[in-house]
């Protein structure tokens, strides 16, 4: 289907620019810094096998295949290195058990009859099924007079087949490798399929106070005693404690933005060119027509609706997602269902091929528009798009949304059937014509345009806080002080962050587009000369996600060191607390309820909610209103109308009795049920397969060295 493809948001071209997205590869700033020294090769960001790593290998793999992506920074740089593990781990074991590529397996692998899958996704026409065999040929035929870019991305995708290959050969080692016995796929068939109606008492956690309940050494060591895998760390980690000052706008904040648009009310409905002035006041021009459907929240709820008033008229100022906005009517118009429409297209890639192409349809379209030519035969003869020209340029039916933006604004927004016009996309210069317009709903669509100011704090309340986060360090220069200042204060609260790795990325309660803040702080608390009970002389800061502007200062503090293994003292009451703290809690309740004979709403002081959970299974664990494993695997093997518990859960202390159960019946096609229940064991198997090689073959880790 050639080009017509690439206009539903594919195209060779872009294959070579964007394929990550495609590859599913994650892309990272190259904004790192680097260290200058450490052991004998100061470029290995790492090791695997005793191989390094290239720091130089890893910022080109990212600047090829993550250029420009919006994503978090740290999370796409710790993907990455996981990607350079397995490549070391598979290429490794190929050696060993001989599942390597070979350079024939490879050619056929990318231009072949068997493709790779990456192969196969990058090119692919969505609409056929069909491969983009012209355009994968390019790169095959024409390799040496790509761009450098193009060439760099096939070198890295042919790695990422490669490594995709092997992984596939062990993957079908270990399959061919496992035997489901009939004992393990009958448990199975009745823990998936067998039905349980409970019903179920619960008391809260919640309602026993945080403040009367003692953690003991006694209490710490016997819960680690029954889960002591479960905080067992390979790696030596940190403990952090950090509080969070938010930044909150004033009334008088609200007030002034609120003001700044109000201004603008008059000006706003006077504009005869309505993109410029959105466009000048920091609005983003878009050329829909929304429909009710489409448009949620104040200007559409059950007090008002947008579509009530006048083109031309303003409404606002009103508050949506933390900013004071104004909307403007546009238009209004009825919107199609779905377009036909055919173009003419010419590639672009230089200003002399865009200046002759313009020239081109131009020509064309007055050719067309005078009766002089026929727009099929045009396109057969000057258009570019080998999928559509076959077929006189025809691009078929397709709904609202299927196209690139700018076709899709010229098709069901601003074009009209049977006129011409000639716009400009990411492709190249394109003569279209609308030839067909569906409409089944009939549904009214509103073209808005809205300008807005975020509600932001004022210079005088972010300055104050700063102060008041500088002060606090200033005077609690150590994590004792500072903890004692924060209880007592009740203002803020100080959290524990438990178990940080060196490499972290992440802390809890930071929020979105947080991980350069907390990298910040993980390497001040891994730094040699940061010991336990300091505090960071630092204010750190966190940036709304949206509107980048400080909305948060965080202040931090080393609670302690923790080497690997179990840690002890204080750091492993960090890391068990929230969990002892239910024991406690689970105990002191069952203590105060005494012997409980059947399910009610009341048990002594504490107020229980009765739950009735209709057909559930053991695995899915699944209550009414949340997940409870460890409540639904001992109901379903209790005997029918049997009072059991209590029971501790994840959210209170539960009692319970079975109402129903429902036989699942006999697997009849049990080489089926295996075959279904593989594929999970599988996975799970080449899961603790890479995990284990990874350790075999030793990975060595310098990451922090670099960012």
């Amino acid at each position: 289907m050639g080009l017509i493809t690439s206009i539903r948001k594919r195209l060779w071209v872009v294959t070579i620019l964007m394929a990550l997205a495609l590859l599913g590869f994650i892309v990272m700033d190259m904004s790192s810094g680097r260290s200058s020294w450490f052991f004998n090769n100061p470029d290995s960001v790492g090791k695997i096998a005793g191989e390094s790593i290239s720091w130089k290998d890893f910022q080109k793999t990212e600047s090829v295949l993550y250029k420009n992506a919006d994503v978090d920074i740290y999370g796409r740089k710790e993907y990455l290195w996981n990607q350079f593990l397995e490549k070391g781990i598979l290429k490794e074991e190929a050696k060993h058990i001989g599942f390597g590529v070979s350079e024939s397996e490879l050619t056929e692998l990318q231009f072949g009859n068997n493709l790779s899958p990456i192969i196969e996704r990058n090119f692919r026409d969505p609409n056929t099924g069909q491969i983009l065999r012209e355009q994968l040929n390019q790169f095959k035929d024409g390799y040496d007079a790509l761009p450098q870019e193009a060439k760099d991305f096939w070198q890295v995708q042919q790695k990422e087949i490669i490594k995709e290959r092997q992984f596939k050969k062990l993957e079908n080692i270990i399959k061919n490798s496992l035997y489901m016995p009939d004992f393990m796929l009958a448990r199975q068939h009745e823990e998936s399929n067998a039905k349980i109606t409970l019903i179920s008492s619960m008391i809260g956690y919640d309602q026993v106070n945080d403040k009367d309940v003692t953690i003991t050494d006694e209490d710490v060591q016997k819960f680690v005693s029954k889960n002591p895998n479960k905080y067992k760390s390979e790696f030596d980690t940190r403990n952090i404690k950090y509080s969070i000052i938010d930044i909150i706008p004033t009334q008088e904040d609200s007030a002034n933005i609120r003001k700044i648009l109000e201004d603008k009310v008059e000006a706003f409905k006077l504009a005869t060119k309505d993109s410029i002035y959105v466009v000048s006041n920091l609005g983003k021009w878009d050329e829909a027509y929304k429909t009710k459907s489409e448009i949620k929240g104040v200007l559409n709820d059950s007090s008002f609706s947008i579509f009530n008033l006048n083109v031309g008229d303003v409404y606002g100022p009103y508050v949506e997602e933390g900013e004071y906005r104004l909307a403007k009517v546009i238009g209004k118009k009825v919107i199609p269902d779905s377009v036909k429409s055919r173009h003419i297209l010419r590639q672009v890639k230089s200003r002399e091929e865009y200046i002759a192409a313009s020239k081109l349809l131009d020509s064309l379209k007055t050719l067309i528009e005078t009766g002089k030519g026929k727009f099929d035969s045009l396109a057969m003869q000057f258009s570019q798009d080998g999928g559509s020209s076959i077929k006189g340029g025809d691009m078929g039916y397709y709904p609202k949304g299927a196209m690139v933006q700018q076709f899709n604004d010229i098709t069901f927004y601003k074009g009209e059937k049977g006129k011409l016009y000639i716009i400009a996309t990411q492709f190249g210069l394109h003569l279209v014509q609308i030839t067909d317009q569906k409409f089944i709903k009939n549904e009214m669509g509103v073209h808005l345009g809205i300008i807005s100011e975020t509600i932001t704090p004022g210079d005088d309340i972010t300055d104050s806080k700063l102060e008041e986060a500088q002060k606090l360090i200033e005077e609690n220069n150590n994590l004792a002080s500072l903890e004692k200042v924060i209880n007592e204060g009740g203002k803020y609260k100080l959290e524990t962050a438990a178990n940080i790795l060196e490499n972290g990325y992440q802390i809890k309660n930071f929020g979105e587009n947080s991980s350069s803040t907390a990298r910040d702080i993980i390497k001040w608390a891994f730094n040699k000369e940061t010991k336990p009970g300091d505090v960071s002389l630092e204010v750190y800061s966190l940036q709304d996600p949206i509107k980048k502007f400080t909305n948060r200062y965080i202040i931090a503090g080393l609670s302690s060191i923790n080497e690997k293994g179990i840690p002890k003292g204080e750091a492993l009451l960090d890391l068990v607390r929230e969990d002892v703290i239910k024991d406690v809690k689970f105990n002191k309740i069952v203590a105060a309820i005494g012997t409980v004979n059947d399910l009610t709403t009341q048990y002594g002081s504490y107020t229980a909610i009765i739950d009735t959970t209709k057909e559930t299974t053991t695995n899915s664990g699944q209550l009414k209103n949340g997940y409870e494993y460890d409540l639904i695997s001992q109901v379903a093997i209790s005997e029918p109308n049997t009072f059991i518990g209590p029971i501790r859960g994840e959210n209170g202390v539960y009692f319970a009795k079975l109402l129903e159960r429902k036989d699942p019946g006999k697997q009849n096609n049990v080489a089926m049920f295996r075959q279904f229940y593989k594929h999970p064991a599988v996975n799970t198997a080449m899961t603790y397969l890479m995990a284990a090689l990874k350790k075999n073959y030793g990975v060595v880790d310098h990451r922090s060295k670099f960012f």
